[in-house]
């Protein structure tokens, strides 16, 4: 074990002495490595011989504004190291390293025959916080180090007189209660016959209600989703993995360049400064709750050619802003071998102290500054669960590429919920449901998304009549952050509590508290039925079947869903061209999907959502297309003929094909002097216009548009305006419905 040590020489005497100076200063940070030896000398320099039952207590005493007379006491009992030379040493706890400036100490002997004395041994040192420091528990004003055995010798001499007295008083009500018993006896005992018997029977009906309902559960198979059965050799037996990491998990910081391959990563030490590697991204944060335990653990490698103290090597996680570490491993030990992975954990319960973690990461430290090694060391296998255990290591399942649920996928109940918004306004957005909210619902919204750590999510419920009359703006609740998600966030209105029969709805999302308002992005949201949200995705790739509830994802057997193997299909399978199919598949009977022959089923897709409101448009402005609101078929989710843009500015044409358009476009202002156009745009070329309405723009103008047009490969195509509108915002503009559908040309 390594040890800061500072040996002083004591001499007992009667005269007393300027207190020594020992010019020794420990450190915050020198958490179970402080150690003051004492050499205990006659008046002679003769050695104090320390017989077998002599202790030695030392005092050690520190300004403090709380304490009793403004001085602090922390009591030690020393340990003998050499009895014959006299000897002994204490070891700084880590209560009196919250202390900075000088300490005071003294010593005394206390011999085993009750004769006692004061050294007149005095001496000084001095306390200093570490750089690195933010972990030093609080300073303590009184501690009593050694004196235990004492205080339990009375603790139990009080417990064995109380136990005394407590027994007299048992004695005499025994003999009052077993007179009232006999008498009670034999009525008591008639009761309690009738109640086993009834409880007998009860007994036998719930054994008979559970046999049937094992018998019936045996025809129903336990199933669990996933996006991928690439599940590992992993054991699945302990508590999920909440952790996130990716490649670039240690991706900044000092040491040396740290290198990534098959889950491990390796630093090779250069000399140019202390191991301190991490990287502060949002996609890896996940998210931990307050008030929580939880155990952190990963494995670690030392190379043979590593020159440094391996006990200064250890993992932790942390949060901004400030980087403040909320869980870490524990060290590796002085005789650890090297070239082989090691175990490493610590348990800790999640103290936020009312800040809020903005983003939440691993790092990878040493923490000596003094002397900067060289050599390899590696790292693998982060793990945080929930609980004071450490289970054996398994991938983070909840994240991608697995999602794994027990849940079937729940369909949307917002239509324009995978539309991304950016923003930094109070409302942030509207959500347009699907079907109408009826009273009593339960329901689940979840998004992606980030804000100042000052703002909360909050939704209300946005009602008018049909002439558009506001109704009210009903408060849902503000959205909770979910564990070991990456900036995910949650909902759950349970017995929604409105009646909004014929009313229009609206789920709007705002920034909480309105003032100074921040930069609010969600990438996604999701409102479904029910209290298990599920992932904002088309299909499951693979579903598995089990005979027991488990979340291990090996006790289920694992198979294609439908969903994918028809997307599989329509990868393989041109539905425009002749092809030629490889394979042992028989093609007498054309194939068959839902009963319509795959040749004629065509691709058609419904948009919506690309209206615009409240913003500045002008001659020029690039108008949105919307997002996917239906389709005409099966074939249709799985589109392999465009893809839209984040933004749902751009469709990016992924084969050559040939498209119809029917759609609405729709303008209002306050002024009549206005014209406005609505032009396709291919590659930034010249617009194709497709319709137009030549002023009077004060009124709402609903214009339906058609259009056929070729495309090839790789073409950007978007929907652009032309008008001489040059106010700031306008009322309604834009595309507010666009159906698409894949045509044969001539």
């Amino acid at each position: 074990m390594v040890y800061k040590i500072n040996e002083s020489i004591i001499r007992i005497q009667a005269e007393a002495l300027k207190p020594i100076e020992t010019k020794a200063v420990f450190w915050s940070y020198d958490r179970g490595t402080a150690k003051l030896v004492i050499q205990l000398l006659r008046k002679d320099n003769i050695p104090q011989v320390l017989s077998e039952g002599t202790t030695v207590p030392i005092r050690l005493m520190f300004n403090s504004a709380t304490a009793e007379g403004g001085i602090g006491k922390h009591d030690y009992l020393a340990t003998i190291e050499d009895r014959v030379n006299g000897i002994v040493s204490i070891t700084l706890e880590d209560n009196i390293l919250g202390y900075v400036g000088t300490v005071r100490g003294s010593v005394y002997i206390n011999f085993p025959d009750t004769r006692s004395l004061d050294t007149a041994g005095r001496f000084n040192f001095e306390i200093r916080r570490s750089p690195i420091d933010e972990t030093t528990p609080e300073l303590e004003d009184y501690y009593f180090n050694g004196f235990s055995q004492t205080i339990d010798k009375i603790e139990k001499i009080m417990a064995n007189g109380k136990q005394e007295i407590d027994q007299k008083i048992a004695d005499s009500e025994q003999q009052i209660n077993e007179k009232l018993e006999e008498a009670n006896n034999g009525i008591v005992q008639a009761n309690q016959n009738i109640e086993t018997l009834s409880n007998e029977i009860n007994e036998a009906n719930d054994r008979i209600d559970l046999t049937n309902q094992q018998i019936g559960n045996l025809g129903k198979l336990k199933k669990m989703y996933s996006n991928s059965i690439d599940f590992g050799d992993y054991d699945y037996s302990g508590n999920h993995n909440l952790a996130i990491t990716n490649s670039d998990t240690f991706k900044s910081g000092t040491g040396g360049p740290v290198t990534y391959a098959n889950g491990e990563y390796t630093v090779h030490m250069d000399g140019s400064g202390r191991l301190s590697r991490y990287n502060v991204n949002p996609e890896t944060s996940a998210y931990l709750k307050d008030k929580t335990q939880y155990t952190m653990s990963c494995e670690i490698y030392v190379g043979s050619d590593y020159t440094g103290d391996v006990t200064q090597i250890f993992a932790n996680y942390a949060y901004t802003d400030g980087g403040y570490s909320i869980l870490q491993t524990s060290r590796l030990p002085s005789d650890a071998p090297r070239n082989t992975w090691i175990t490493v954990r610590g348990t800790s319960t999640i103290d936020y102290q009312g800040r809020v973690p903005k983003v939440l990461y691993f790092s990878w430290q040493t923490v000596s500054n003094t002397t900067i090694p060289k050599g390899t060391l590696k790292i693998r296998k982060l793990k945080i669960e929930e609980g004071a255990d450490a289970t054996p290591y398994q991938p983070n399942l909840l994240q991608e590429p697995y999602q794994v649920s027990k849940v079937a996928l729940n369909n949307p109940l917002d239509t324009n919920g995978m539309t991304p918004v950016n923003t930094s306004n109070y409302l942030v957005y509207t959500y347009f449901p699907s079907e109408f909210i009826k009273k009593g619902s339960t329901f689940t919204i979840r998004l992606e998304g980030t804000k100042p750590n000052d703002k909360s999510f909050r939704f209300y419920m946005y009602k008018t009549k049909v002439d558009g009359t506001v109704v009210s703006n009903d408060f849902l609740g503000d959205m909770v952050q979910v564990e070991g998600l990456k900036n995910t966030w949650e909902l759950v209105v349970n017995n929604y509590n409105f009646d909004d029969t014929d009313l229009t709805q609206r789920f709007r999302l705002y920034q909480h508290p309105n003032s100074n308002l921040g930069a609010m992005s969600i990438k996604w949201c999701k409102i479904e039925y029910g209290t298990a949200a599920t992932p904002p995705i088309t299909f499951y790739k693979y579903f598995g079947e089990g005979l027991k509830d488990s979340n291990n994802p090996n006790d289920y057997s694992w198979d294609i869903t439908p969903e994918y193997t028809e997307k599989g299909l329509n990868d393989k399978v041109s539905l425009t061209k002749p092809q030629s199919i490889e394979g042992t598949k028989v093609f007498l009977d054309q194939p068959y999907i839902e009963g319509e022959r795959i040749s004629t089923e065509k691709f058609g897709i419904s948009l919506t959502g690309g209206q615009l409101s409240g913003v500045p448009v002008s001659d020029g402005t690039v108008l949105n297309w919307g997002r996917p609101y239906a389709y005409d078929n099966e074939r249709s989710k799985t589109n392999d003929l465009f893809t839209i843009s984040e933004d749902t500015k751009t469709l990016t044409i992924l084969k050559s094909c040939a498209l119809q358009f029917v759609g609405k476009f729709t303008c209002q202002t306050n002024n009549a002097s206005y014209y406005a156009y609505l032009g396709m745009r291919v590659n930034g070329a010249s617009d194709w216009r497709v319709a137009g309405i030549g002023g009077d723009l004060n009124w709402r103008n609903d214009v339906g548009w058609f259009c056929v047009r070729k495309f090839n490969a790789g073409d950007r195509v978007t929907l652009v305006t032309g008008t001489n509108y040059k106010t700031d915002s306008v009322n309604a503009w834009g595309v507010d419905q666009v159906y698409i559908r894949e045509i044969l040309t001539s």
